[in-house]
């Protein structure tokens, strides 16, 4: 059972961890919002799939900025409490940093299951759902291109549709006449309504209208073909049988798991990766965050950054040597692991007499 102390220090770290991730997530996603929006515009994503793609971006998000927000929370809480001078009242009645890992070790366990599960999981998901989304919509899209009350050519100029009105969720049309030659044979439809339809096997978008009736003949002939239909579907646009493949970052883990390219492999560690780095910055968070009785409360934030920052860089630079085939796979990510977990220690290290007694874990 945690003590009082103890349950007030995790009070404090899951405090600022939360408001910090918020603020974080803000930030980015304004930003993420932006280049949404510019291609909206641009008409590479259509409006209605703004939501769902703005989701699939934000998981993303989160699973990057829940290990500096983690460790920002914990600078920020354990720095507070030492320029208030409460942590070094707790040390002199013998909490030392054994007690201080386990609370920030409390606050981990959660934060790292939910980073595993956005950056295993979720992220994937939502960036598949996203994708399927885009793709039904740009169809929807298309087909709400056809203008009410004018004549609109098919893009392969054989076929003339006219629809006198078009229903509010603009999927469905009134009043239809539509022309079409083939070969010799000139052939009319109307029809009194008709809706869009998507085959979800092949791609390929359709008119579907319903009652109505067709006059096929030749021009100038009075032998024409009368026949009346209930329903009837309209080819507006053959689309390729192949589909756009799933990049790495949309796959699933047992996707990336079963699959031997380099990119797939490199995504399943990059991953991985992000939690174990939350757990990394949560040991270096500890002793980082003591400030000295003339430092301000945010004297160490800036450090805290730049720690950040050259993590994140050397990962990254990690992800780049696996690519181009510089850093050999069995090393992939673990030597910023291990290299930063030998920085902690350090710190550690000047920071304590490594004596773990709650008695003896005097600082310098």
């Amino acid at each position: 059972m945690f003590s009082i102390a103890q349950r007030y220090l995790v009070l404090e770290i899951l405090k600022s961890s939360a408001a910090t991730t918020l603020i974080l997530f803000i930030i980015f996603m304004s930003n993420t919002l932006g280049s949404v929006l510019s291609d909206v515009s641009e008409g590479e994503t259509p409006i209605q799939a703004l939501l769902p793609v703005l989701l699939g971006q934000s998981v993303q998000v989160l699973s990057l900025l829940l290990p500096l927000g983690f460790f920002l929370g914990v600078m920020f809480a354990f720095g507070k409490l030492y320029k208030d001078h409460e942590l070094v009242v707790l040390q002199a009645c013998g909490f030392g940093y054994r007690q201080l890992y386990k609370v920030m070790l409390a606050v981990l366990v959660p934060v790292f299951l939910l980073t595993a599960l956005c950056s295993l999981w979720l992220g994937a998901e939502m960036l598949q759902r996203a994708k399927q989304i885009v793709e039904a919509e740009n169809n929807t899209h298309e087909f709400q291109q056809l203008k009410v009350g004018q004549f609109n050519e098919s893009k392969d100029k054989n076929q003339v549709f006219f629809m006198q009105s078009m229903s509010e969720d603009k999927l469905e049309v009134h009043d239809i006449v539509i022309t079409r030659q083939s070969e010799d044979t000139q052939i009319l439809e109307t029809a009194s309504k008709g809706r869009h339809k998507l085959d979800k096997a092949t791609g390929d978008l359709f008119l579907e209208i319903g009652p109505g009736t067709r006059y096929e003949g030749k021009p100038g002939d009075a032998d024409y073909h009368i026949i009346e239909f209930e329903r009837h579907g309209i080819l507006l646009e053959k689309k390729p049988l192949t589909r756009s493949g799933l990049k790495s970052e949309e796959k699933y883990l047992g996707q990336l798991i079963q699959s031997d390219h380099l990119k797939d492999r490199i995504e399943l560690l990059w991953r991985f990766s992000l939690p174990v780095s939350l757990v990394m910055l949560g040991l270096l968070a500890v002793p980082l965050s003591y400030i000295a009785p003339r430092q301000g409360r945010f004297g160490k934030i800036g450090i805290a950054l730049l720690v950040f920052i050259v993590y994140l860089n050397m990962l990254g630079f990690s992800k780049i040597g696996l690519e181009t085939g510089k850093v050999p796979m069995w090393l992939n990510f673990w030597w910023v692991h291990l290299l930063f977990l030998v920085f902690s220690l350090i710190v550690l290290k000047q920071r304590t007499r490594w004596t773990w007694s709650t008695n003896q874990d005097d600082v310098k």
